[in-house]
């Protein structure tokens, strides 16, 4: 639909740019222009495994969009899921949506990683351009908060499907991810302007340049378009780690190693490493990370972590007996551990101030 600005009177002596913001609001509808504190999104989408969430300064953008590459096996997909878990608990009231080109969704296995596959919307097109469509469309929703593409390069569009498999249809990939780039970005457009912060994730793969002898020969399907919408893009590396005590076939825990390649936000650290378990072993659940040593390191450092005035500890605030119950409650209950740990964070974020050793409250 065609807008037309009014004219400043050409008899009008002088125009200020609050006078044209008014009227773009009024032509172009409400949220068409703000002045610049009033978009303050600042949020962050939590994955529950510490250490990447503490280099994220909290965990991906919320309001934004994040890709997530590697090669197979990498955590990719798992930190996906764990972040739609992290999201259902922060804010309920919002629905996430998972976008399965690779026809990979395991119901079963996400809800392990704690996800509540009942208010989870799983997509299955059957094109990359119905994927568009319906990408755009969910992000428009008054109720999506967080929709994940799984993943760019299972991206195919109809001219390829249609062609005999000997044809070849070169930039097919780049043209439909311009397509993606283009109607997202005026779908976030449209919901900032109603107020609306929805989140995207691009799921994305590693490929390799042929011939190339000399420099990265990796690449990633889709080419740069994502690259240039993503606020923050992640690499990671994957490698199992195996416990002959548990299982002699199967692993105990994935270990990744990460690399913030992109970050339009402020992060922490830009490379490290974490271990998500995936057989339930030493008190610890699937999706989640061995941190309780690392994070009563940080509380002993802020001065919330020591012993009690008459006996056992206090822990940010709270008596325990015994340190291990502190530890089971941390793993335990999902909404005091992603506290402890956005405080964790928050702290370090705003400059907050260390204990020397032996001057914490540790009662002597």
């Amino acid at each position: 639909m065609a807008v037309t600005i009014k004219k400043v009177s050409k008899d009008a002596t002088t125009v200020t740019a609050a006078q044209l913001l008014k009227q773009f609001n009024k032509d172009m509808g409400e949220g068409a222009g703000v002045m610049g504190n009033v978009i303050t999104q600042a949020d962050r989408i939590p994955t529950g495994l510490f250490e990447l969430d503490m280099a994220l300064a909290g965990g991906f953008p919320r309001g934004k969009v994040s890709m997530i590459y590697g090669p197979e096996s990498s955590n990719k997909t798992n930190i996906a899921l764990r972040a739609i878990a992290m999201h259902q608990q922060l804010w309920p009231k919002e629905t996430c949506v998972f976008v399965d080109l690779e026809n990979e969704y395991n119901g079963e296995w996400a809800a392990k990683l704690s996800v509540d596959t009942a208010k989870l919307i799983v997509l299955k097109p059957s094109y990359a351009e119905q994927a568009v469509d319906m990408v755009e469309a969910m992000l428009l929703a008054d109720d999506v908060g967080l929709v994940v593409l799984d993943s760019l390069a299972a991206m195919v569009g109809t001219a390829e499907l249609e062609k005999s498999a000997e044809g070849e249809n070169p930039g097919a990939a780049g043209r439909i991810a311009g397509k993606l780039y283009r109607k997202t970005i005026s779908a976030f457009t449209e919901a900032e302007k109603r107020g609306r912060f929805p989140s995207l994730f691009y799921i994305n793969q590693i490929t390799y340049k042929i011939g190339v002898t000399r420099g990265n020969p990796e690449t990633t399907p889709a080419g740069k378009k994502p690259w240039f919408q993503s606020a923050l893009v992640l690499r990671l590396y994957g490698s199992n780690v195996m416990d002959s005590k548990i299982s002699k076939a199967m692993p105990v825990r994935k270990a990744s190693n990460f690399i913030v390649k992109k970050h339009k936000i402020p992060v922490l650290a830009v490379e490290g490493m974490f271990e998500m378990v995936t057989i339930p072993h030493q008190g610890l659940e699937i999706g989640q990370c061995n941190d309780a040593s690392t994070i009563k390191s940080y509380l002993e450092a802020f001065g919330e972590w020591g012993k009690a005035e008459k006996k056992g500890w206090l822990i940010y605030g709270e008596v325990y007996e015994k340190q291990q119950d502190w530890k089971e409650r941390l793993y335990g209950d999902p909404t005091y551990g992603a506290k402890v740990r956005k405080f964790v964070v928050d702290t370090v974020m705003s400059g907050g101030e260390l204990i020397e050793e032996g001057g914490g409250n540790d009662g002597s």
